[in-house]
């Protein structure tokens, strides 16, 4: 078996929704699954190879493509394990207590240095390093949408609706693990460079970046007991009974261990969902699927296992059932308490740079980007701020285009990050926007293109902000439009 791991920084904010549901809060998911890879490397694979070769690769789990965490520079995150406890007032985790609950004792329960019972809650979320680091959670954003009224080229009424997405900068590592080495050429060939996945990727969201790793990164170790095996879910766990039907309660040889090894329920900490994948080829989704959830650890008594990781149960190619073994961040003492050293780390406590200084560490990148965007962003709104309320002759004429054509302008912006792309699909001769059709005859190619050539020319004296500023440019103008003919 050969593992190889990558490396995905988000160029933009990706939404991956938790849920199929088109109504409510839109919560995302705090990583990306093993199944979005899979999908972007089928995409480019599935009508070049055989049936047989599309079998081996997508279908038959002998190349897994493992869910992406968060990541810390070299080290792979986990999800918090399900049998940390902390005390409800005292959680501040890497300077309180966390205690295991497979080692408690419920008859002598642990106490404070008063002799007072503590009131033990289970740490639900955030994530963990093979170094001890903690990140409690990992920061989103939330942005308000609206559909939009085809006919008029404005925004839809009673149709908002909001996405929370993960930030753009952030990093994430995950793994493809090959039982064919024949293969990984092939497939290291499409994976690796920018992709888009998640909602609304044909918009402004889901730009990605994929890099294969030089080096293996830093992951978990583990311990070794003569008592028991803890069985950690690295990923989704999903499974099924000798009668086929989905079960919440897998036996050890389903785990991964000897068939006369016992799971002890009573000292494991498992949590369920059930989920149905959409197929965005088919155009609904697949059948439902019982699951376990990532961070869950089971208890096995007289367990024998001389692997550190292995793949069980089903739909392991979309990176479900990846398992550790007794990892480091599971061993305790006598008081049940964790014995790995915990330090939180936090965005909001990153140390500050000084100017000139080149960001090494993940969280100092991720805030220089946030900087920068922001700083971007106040740049192109004053120059096109300067621009809109001008009162030049051709600001004037070209405020007399309709809004529906700003509209449209404003759409390929929007989808095009690439300024070179973007002018080649506005003012090309053959396939431009502006060029042909209603547009060209009405609007601008009228006085031998003098409102074409008027906002050509905008574009490239501001083509150092990027298709962002043609987006807000257009915008505005709409607005101006609107305000004309109302008038």
């Amino acid at each position: 078996m050969k593992e190889i791991f990558y490396k995905v920084t988000l160029l933009s904010d990706v939404v991956l929704n938790s849920s199929l549901a088109t109504e409510g809060n839109m919560s995302s998911l705090d990583f990306i699954p093993g199944s979005n890879f899979l999908g972007i490397t089928a995409s480019k694979l599935y009508e070049n190879i055989t049936p047989d070769e599309s079998l081996n690769i997508f279908h038959s789990g002998k190349v897994r493509f493992g869910d992406a965490t968060i990541a810390n520079e070299n080290h792979v995150s986990y999800a918090m394990p399900a049998m940390y406890y902390m005390d409800k007032i005292k959680k501040e985790i890497g300077k309180d207590d966390v205690f295991l609950d497979y080692l408690i004792d419920r008859d002598n329960p642990p106490m404070d240095v008063n002799g007072n019972k503590y009131q033990l809650k289970q740490v639900r979320s955030g994530y963990i390093f093979s170094d001890g680091k903690v990140l409690k959670e990992i920061n989103k954003s939330f942005a308000i949408k609206s559909a939009q009224d085809r006919t008029k080229g404005t925004s839809k009424k009673s149709a908002m609706f909001g996405f929370e997405s993960l930030n753009k900068g952030l990093e994430f590592i995950f793994s493809i693990q090959f039982d064919d080495d024949t293969i990984v050429d092939k497939i290291s060939g499409v994976i690796e460079g920018n992709h888009r996945l998640g909602k609304s990727k044909n918009a402004e969201f889901g730009q990605i970046n994929i890099k294969k790793l030089p080096n293996q990164p830093s992951t978990v170790k583990s311990f070794n007991s003569d008592e028991y095996v803890l069985v950690y879910a690295q990923s989704n766990l999903c499974f099924i009974d000798k009668n086929g039907m989905p079960t919440y309660k897998p036996d050890a040889e389903q785990l991964g261990l000897n068939k006369d090894a016992k799971v002890i329920w009573s000292k494991s900490q498992i949590r369920t969902f059930t989920y149905s994948p959409w197929n965005s080829t088919r155009n609904t989704t697949n059948t439902q699927r019982f699951c376990i959830a990532r961070g869950s650890v089971f208890y096995v008594k007289n367990a024998k296992t001389n692997d550190y990781e292995k793949y069980v149960g089903l739909h392991q190619a979309e990176g479900l059932g990846k398992v550790i073994y007794n990892p480091k961040f599971l061993l305790g003492n006598e008081n049940a308490k964790c014995e790995l050293p915990f330090q939180e780390l936090s965005f909001k406590n990153e140390e500050k740079k000084s100017e000139g200084n080149i960001p090494t560490t993940v969280l100092s990148k991720y805030l220089k980007n946030k900087l920068d965007s922001k700083n971007s962003e106040i740049e192109i709104s004053k120059s096109v701020q300067g621009l809109v309320y001008s009162n030049s002759n051709e600001i004037k004429q070209l405020k007399r285009i309709t809004s529906s054509q700003w509209g449209g302008i404003r759409a390929y912006a929007t989808k095009t990050k690439d300024f070179d792309e973007l002018e080649k699909q506005l003012f090309d001769k053959e396939i431009g926007y502006l060029t042909h059709g209603v547009a060209d005859e009405k609007h601008w190619g009228k006085n031998r293109g003098a409102n074409r050539k008027a906002f050509e020319k905008i574009c490239d004296k501001n083509r150092k902000h990027g298709t962002q500023f043609v987006a807000k440019f257009a915008a505005e103008m709409a607005k101006e439009s609107r305000k004309l003919n109302k008038k």
